[in-house]
C-alpha cells in the first residue's frame, strides 16, 4: 500500500513527458517522495505548457506521453513503493479547433447533444445572440477582416465540413448550409451525401469555384459570406466586445477558456469517465481539483466524486485499495474554513504558505514599511483592491454584472418598484466588499460563515451607497441568503453572484492589486493577505493544532506554478521587515542614486518612484547565488517586468500597452545590471542574505515537519529565486540536483558552503526519509506547542509531534537579521544561553547526528556559534 506521505508537483508538456520522469523516480525515491503530484494530464491544446486548456477529457494528452507513457511511470512509481495523484480540471475547457465538443456546438448550437456541457446562456437578452455563442476572437471589427479578406471559407476532408478560416481559428459551418454552399456557386447537388462527395479529391475544382463565390474581398463574395455567418448558432465579434457581451461562463476573464456545466450528472460523467478508469486500474492514488471556487456546487460535486471513487476502490489492484485523496485549489482567506462536508483531504496548500510568511514577518517593520509607502499610494491594502475591484467590473466584467441584475430585477417586489442602474449601484458595492472568493449558498445550505460573510459586504455596502439605495441592499441580503426560497429566479441569482465573486476577487486581488500595493513584495503571493503583515507565534502553532484535527492529509506548501516569487527569493525579503527604517533610507538613498537613469514620458518620470521600488524589490527577491545562473537574468528580468506592470494597469496595461513607458523602465534597469549600481546593489543583497537563508531553511523545515502532508514543487529542493510564471516553470536541471545528493554529507559543512543549495536538498532529504520510517506520528502524531523564554525567545519556533513512545522536537529561527549570521550562518550571539524551552532531557539531532542534552534548564546553548535550527528525537 502506497501511503500518502510527501508529493513532489511536476509539470507535464512535449518537453517534459511522462517517460522524461520515468528515470527521475528512483531519486525521487532516495529522497523520501511518496507520490508524484502531477500537472493535468488530460489532452490539453496542441503546445500547452500548462495543461489547463483541456480540449479532450477521453485521452491522455499524446504531447504528454499517452495512457502507455502513464502507464509506464506507474510501473516504475509502484517499483519503489511511489505512486501518483493527478490535477484535474472540473471547471473549463479550452476554446479551440481541437475541442470536438466545443466545435460540435458551433456547428448544431442548441441542438448539439454537448450543448448543455457548456455554461452557455442560450435565452441572452441580446436578441442578436438569441440561440446563439458569441465568438468574441476577432482582432478588429468583423466588417474590417472581411474587407481585408481575412476570413475565407474552406472544406475541410477529416471531418469533412466547410469551415470558417481566420488566423490559427476554425469555426464550424453549419451542416444544413452545406446544399445552399453549393447552390450559391452553381455546383450540382450530388445524389449522394454530400459532405462525403465533397471530400473526395477528384472534386478539388468544385471546392475551388465555392472559395471563389465566398472571396470576401469581392463586394458579392463579402455579401454571401455575411449571409452565410448570419446564418451560423454563433456570432463572431471583436475581442474588446467581450466583457459587454460574453454569454458564457468564462474562466475568470480569459476568453479562450470556457466553463462547464459540471453540476449536470451527464457533463460529471463525460468529463471524469476516463478520471475514474484511471483510479479503477490503480494509475492514479488521488485527485487534486483545480478552481473549486468555479463550480456551481462545490459541496455536491465534492461528495459526489469522494462517492463514485469509494465505489471504486473494492476495483483496484489488490495493494492499492487505500481511500482516494482529494485535494482541492482553495484561497482561504483569514479565519476562513474549508467546509467540512464537502469530504476533501484538505486543500492545496496556499493557506500554509500564509501561515510560515506570517510568522517570518517582523511585525515591528510594519509601521516604518508603511509609513514609507505611503509616498506612493494608499497606505491601507483594501483601498487598493477596492479600487481594483471597481475597475474590473468595469473593464473584464461588466456583462457578467449587467447579467446578475437583470436576474434581480426579475425578482417580486423589486421588479415593479426599481430600476437597473439603482439595482447595479446596489450590488457593485456589496462585490466591493465581499471578504471571501465565495460564498456556497448555491449548494443549498446557509452556513454561518456564508451569512457573515455576506452581512460584512453589505453593511460595507450600505455605508458606501446613498440612503435610499440602503433598503435595497438589505433586500438583496435577504434574497441571497434565504434558504427557503427555491425558485429558479432566486437560484439564478445566487448562481451568478457566486461565479462573479470568484473572478472578481482573484484578478482584482493577486492579478491587480499584488501587483500595485508594493509595502513589502514578500506579503503578496497567492494565498496571502498583504493587508496583514505579520502574526505571533501562538498564531502558527494555532492553526498547525487545527489542521491536524481537522484536516491532517492536506497539503502544505511554500512553492507552487502559481506563485509570484520564489520561495527563497520572498524569505530573503522577509528580512527587510526586520530592518525597521534602514530599508526606506537605503531604496531613498538608491532613487537618488539612480535619479538621471529616468527618462521622460507622457506619464512624466519613467519610470514612477513606485515601479521603481518595484524594480528594486524584485532585483533583490530573485538575485541569484551561484554565477551560472546570471546567464539568462536580464532576459527573465525584462519579461517579468512587462507582466508586473500590465498586470498592474497603472501605466501600461495588457489591452493598451504603453510599449514607450515599457522601453523607458526596461533601459532603466539594463542601467542598474551595467553600471556602479550593481556593485552597492551586490554588497546589500550580501548583507542580508545569511537571514535570508535562515528563513528559508526554517521555513523548509516547518513545511516538513508540520501537520499535514509536505508538498516540494520541481526543483525546489534547491534554492528558488524564480518570479512569476512563466518564469516558475522553467526546465528543472535534475541531474545537477541528482549529483549534489549526498546522504553522508556533514549539516555543518553544508551550512558553510549554503550558495550551492546542498544544505536545503539535505534537510529536505533528511526529514523526508525520517518520515518515511515513522509515517504514524506524522500522520497521527499529537501536536505540542513548546514553550520558550528568555532572551532569544521571540526568535525560535518550538514544537513536539509525539506518537505513543516516539518524540521529535522541531526548532526553527525566525528573525535572525538582529542576530548577525555569519556568512557559514552561524550565530555567535551570548543569548542562546539565557534562552530555555520548557522541556529538556537527552536527544538525537536528525540533522547534525549526534546527541543533545538539553539538561534540567533547556538552554539552548548548543546553538551558540552553530546555525540555530534542528529536528531532534527523543533518546
Amino acid at each position: 500500500m502506497t501511503t500518502l506521505r510527501s508529493t513532489v508537483r511536476l509539470q507535464f508538456h512535449r518537453n517534459f513527458t511522462l517517460d522524461d520522469a520515468i528515470p527521475l523516480v528512483p531519486y525521487f525515491a532516495q529522497m523520501g517522495l511518496s507520490h508524484i503530484y502531477a500537472s493535468p494530464l488530460l489532452t490539453a491544446n496542441p503546445g500547452s505548457l500548462h495543461g489547463y486548456d483541456t480540449v479532450d477529457c477521453q485521452e491522455i494528452d499524446p504531447e504528454r506521453g499517452g495512457i502507455a507513457g502513464l502507464r509506464r511511470l506507474v510501473a516504475e512509481l509502484r517499483a519503489h513503493d511511489m505512486g501518483l495523484i493527478l490535477d484535474i480540471v472540473p471547471n473549463h475547457m479550452g476554446v479551440s479547433p481541437h475541442n470536438h465538443w466545443w466545435q460540435n456546438v458551433l456547428a448544431l448550437g442548441p441542438a448539439s447533444p454537448y450543448a448543455q456541457y457548456f455554461d452557455i446562456d442560450w435565452q441572452s437578452s441580446d436578441p442578436s445572440l438569441q440561440g446563439k455563442v458569441l465568438l468574441p476572437f476577432l482582432g478588429s471589427p468583423l466588417n474590417q477582416l472581411l474587407d481585408q479578406g481575412d476570413i475565407s471559407l474552406h472544406f475541410a476532408r477529416n471531418p469533412a465540413g466547410f469551415l470558417l478560416h481566420y488566423g490559427e481559428h476554425r469555426f464550424p459551418i453549419s451542416p444544413s448550409d452545406t446544399p445552399q454552399i453549393l447552390n450559391t456557386a452553381d455546383i450540382p447537388l450530388p445524389d449522394g451525401p454530400i459532405l462525403e462527395w465533397l471530400a473526395h479529391t477528384e472534386n478539388s475544382e468544385a471546392l475551388a469555384q465555392i472559395g471563389k463565390t465566398y472571396a470576401s474581398k469581392t463586394e458579392e463574395g463579402c455579401m454571401r459570406l455575411e449571409a452565410l455567418l448570419d446564418r451560423q448558432h454563433y456570432r463572431l465579434a471583436w475581442w474588446r466586445t467581450a466583457g459587454d457581451l460574453i454569454n458564457w461562463r468564462r474562466f475568470f476573464d480569459v476568453t479562450s477558456l470556457v466553463a462547464l456545466k459540471t453540476e449536470r450528472e451527464e457533463t460529471f460523467e463525460a468529463i471524469h469517465r476516463l478520471v475514474f478508469e484511471l483510479y479503477r486500474e490503480g494509475l492514479i492514488d488521488g485527485l487534486r481539483i483545480d478552481h473549486i471556487d468555479g463550480l456551481s456546487r462545490p459541496d455536491e460535486y465534492c461528495r459526489r466524486l469522494r462517492s463514485r471513487l469509494e465505489e471504486l476502490r473494492p476495483l483496484r489492484p489488490e495493494g492499492l485499495r487505500m481511500p482516494p485523496t482529494l485535494h482541492v485549489e482553495k484561497i482561504l482567506e483569514d479565519k476562513e474554513k474549508l467546509p467540512a462536508e464537502w469530504r476533501t483531504s484538505g486543500t492545496t496548500g496556499y493557506d500554509f504558505l500564509e501561515q510560515a510568511a506570517l510568522l517570518l514577518h517582523d511585525p515591528e517593520g510594519e509601521t516604518p514599511l508603511t509609513a514609507f509607502w505611503e509616498q506612493f499610494g494608499p497606505a491601507d491594502y483594501h483601498t487598493t483592491q477596492r479600487q481594483a475591484r471597481s475597475e474590473k467590473l468595469e473593464n473584464s466584467f461588466p456583462g457578467e454584472l449587467k447579467a446578475l441584475v437583470r436576474c434581480l430585477t426579475n425578482i417580486p417586489p423589486i421588479s415593479h418598484d426599481v430600476t437597473e442602474h439603482a439595482a447595479q449601484t446596489a450590488i457593485h458595492a456589496i462585490l466591493l466588499a465581499f471578504p471571501v472568493y465565495r460564498s456556497y449558498f448555491s449548494d443549498g445550505k446557509a452556513s454561518t460563515a456564508d451569512r457573515q460573510a455576506l452581512a460584512h459586504a453589505c453593511d460595507e455596502a450600505r455605508r458606501h451607497v446613498r440612503p435610499y439605495l440602503r433598503e435595497l441592499v438589505t433586500w438583496i441580503e435577504a434574497i441571497m441568503s434565504d434558504r427557503n426560497n427555491h425558485s429558479d429566479a432566486r437560484r439564478e441569482v445566487v448562481e451568478r453572484f457566486e461565479h462573479l465573486t470568484a473572478p472578481l476577487t482573484a484578478k482584482a486581488g493577486e492579478d491587480t492589486a499584488f501587483y500595485r500595493y508594493r509595502r513589502l513584495l514578500s506579503r503578496n503571493d497567492v494565498g496571502t493577505d498583504p493587508a496583514r503583515f505579520a502574526a505571533p507565534i501562538t498564531e502558527f502553532h494555532t492553526r498547525n493544532t487545527r489542521r491536524l484535527h481537522e484536516f491532517p492529509q492536506a497539503l502544505v506548501g511554500t512553492a507552487t506554478h502559481d506563485h509570484k516569487r520564489g520561495e527563497d527569493g520572498r524569505a530573503r525579503l522577509m528580512v527587510l521587515s526586520e530592518t525597521g527604517a534602514e530599508w526606506p533610507k537605503t531604496a531613498e538613498s538608491w532613487f537618488r542614486t539612480n535619479n538621471l537613469r529616468h527618462r521622460f514620458t507622457p506619464h512624466g518620470t519613467s519610470p514612477t518612484r513606485s515601479d521603481e521600488l518595484l524594480i528594486y524589490q524584485t532585483l533583490i527577491s530573485a538575485w541569484p547565488n551561484r554565477e551560472e545562473e546570471f546567464v539568462d537574468f536580464s532576459k527573465r528580468l525584462n519579461d517579468y517586468l512587462v507582466k508586473a506592470l500590465r498586470e498592474a494597469g497603472e501605466n501600461t496595461s495588457w489591452s493598451t500597452p504603453d510599449e514607450n513607458y515599457e522601453a523607458a523602465c526596461h533601459e532603466f534597469l539594463a542601467g542598474l545590471l551595467t553600471s556602479e549600481f550593481r556593485a552597492v546593489l551586490e554588497e546589500y543583497i550580501r548583507r542580508i542574505a545569511p537571514a535570508g537563508i535562515l528563513n528559508s531553511l526554517s521555513q523548509t523545515l516547518l513545511r516538513l515537519t508540520s501537520p499535514g502532508v509536505p508538498d516540494l514543487y520541481q526543483g525546489r529542493e534547491g534554492w528558488d529565486y524564480s518570479l512569476v510564471d512563466p518564469d516558475n516553470r522553467r526546465p528543472v536541471d535534475y541531474p545537477r540536483y541528482q549529483a549534489l545528493l549526498s546522504q553522508n554529507a556533514d549539516f555543518n559543512i553544508l551550512a558553510a558552503q549554503w550558495r550551492d543549495g546542498r544544505i536545503k536538498q539535505f534537510i529536505i532529504q533528511r526529514v523526508l526519509n525520517f518520515r518515511k520510517q515513522h509515517a504514524a506520528l506524522f500522520a497521527e502524531g499529537e501536536y505540542v506547542p513548546v514553550a520558550v523564554t528568555g532572551r532569544l525567545a521571540k526568535h525560535l519556533v518550538a514544537f513536539i509531534r509525539r506518537n505513543g513512545s516516539e518524540e521529535i522536537l522541531v526548532l526553527a529561527p525566525r528573525l535572525t537579521f538582529a542576530l548577525s549570521p555569519d556568512e557559514e550562518l552561524r550565530v555567535f550571539h551570548e543569548g542562546w544561553e539565557h534562552t530555555h524551552l520548557s522541556v529538556g532531557g537527552k536527544w538525537t539531532s536528525l540533522l547534525r547526528e549526534r546527541d543533545i542534552d538539553l539538561k534540567d534548564d533547556a538552554a539552548l546553548s548548543y546553538f551558540h556559534g552553530d546555525t540555530p535550527l534542528d529536528i531532534l528525537k527523543r533518546a
